[in-house]
């Protein structure tokens, strides 16, 4: 990076958010060098959706490239995520709960054909090196009970949790679509009940520090669940019924050390041991 960038406004493990320099009120989220094209594009036609199906107030405005890496231009965010709200605050701690579950529901409502199904991306990720290690009987398995699973044409999040849900233009933007599909809105609350109850946090957290964070996760994943559960009438089966696939995508995107051995474990129990 040139120095008039400055230090980025965020980092996240794929991207750093930087002020555009160029001004226009925009943000440029840079891709390390080598990221694939493909999942460019493919965020960037998420974004688009997004922002069409009134999902979200951050408009996308293209590609850029900095230094030989690929960026995508976005309006900047004027607001805290739920999380530093929460932070800041911590008798907001259920209310930016609640309004995560209320933020999720409005993205469920909206159909959408553009995206693929999530029964059709968990049955490629089953393919993919992350989960070499399970046997053709346990893929075989897999396959079928996911195809077994409901079919459905909402919008899909799959990233969804308390750092991508910020207050802005006196409502709340959902940023960071790389992984939209679309299905059934149980997947997608699955796969958040994973993120709050079994992602890795940040790699070096001190102990102490994770602890607090596992507490305060807890509190914020029963507040969510209930009010989403209010909001919609989605059942605890529904949404455990869609444990497996979330597992099998979680690993396929991001291979992370610390949560692998235990989402084999878990896999392993799911579709029985190797014979």
């Amino acid at each position: 990076m040139t120095p008039e960038w400055g230090a980025p406004l965020a980092v996240g493990r794929s991207a750093e958010i930087h002020a555009w320099p160029e001004g226009g009120d925009l943000v440029v989220k840079l891709f390390p060098e080598g990221y694939p094209p493909a999942l460019v594009d493919a965020e960037e036609a998420a974004s688009g959706e997004a922002a069409r199906l009134g999902l979200s107030t951050i408009a996308c405005h293209g590609r850029v490239e900095v230094a030989g890496r690929a960026g995508l231009l976005l309006d900047r965010v004027h607001g805290e995520s739920l999380t530093r709200q929460a932070e800041r605050d911590p008798f907001r701690l259920r209310g930016c709960a609640r309004a995560l579950a209320r933020a999720h529901v409005r993205v469920h409502e909206s159909p959408t054909a553009l995206f693929t199904e999530v029964r059709e991306a968990t049955a490629a990720a089953l393919g993919t090196p992350p989960l070499a290690f399970l046997t053709g009987r346990q893929r075989a398995l897999a396959a079928e009970r996911v195809a077994a699973l409901p079919a459905g044409d909402r919008v899909l999040h799959l990233d969804f949790h308390s750092e991508n849900v910020f207050g802005h233009g006196g409502g709340h933007a959902v940023i960071d679509w790389r992984t939209t599909l679309r299905g059934d809105p149980a997947a997608d609350v699955a796969m958040t009940v994973l993120l709050l109850r079994d992602a890795e946090l940040w790699p070096g957290t001190p102990l102490l520090k994770r602890i607090a964070v596992q507490a305060v996760r807890r509190v914020v994943l029963s507040t969510y669940l209930a009010e989403y559960r209010r909001l919609t009438g989605m059942t605890d089966e529904r949404v455990a019924a869609w444990r497996l696939p979330v597992v099998v995508l979680r690993m396929s995107t991001l291979d992370i050390a610390s949560e692998r051995e235990g989402f084999r474990r878990e896999l392993a129990a799911l579709l029985g041991a190797e014979e």
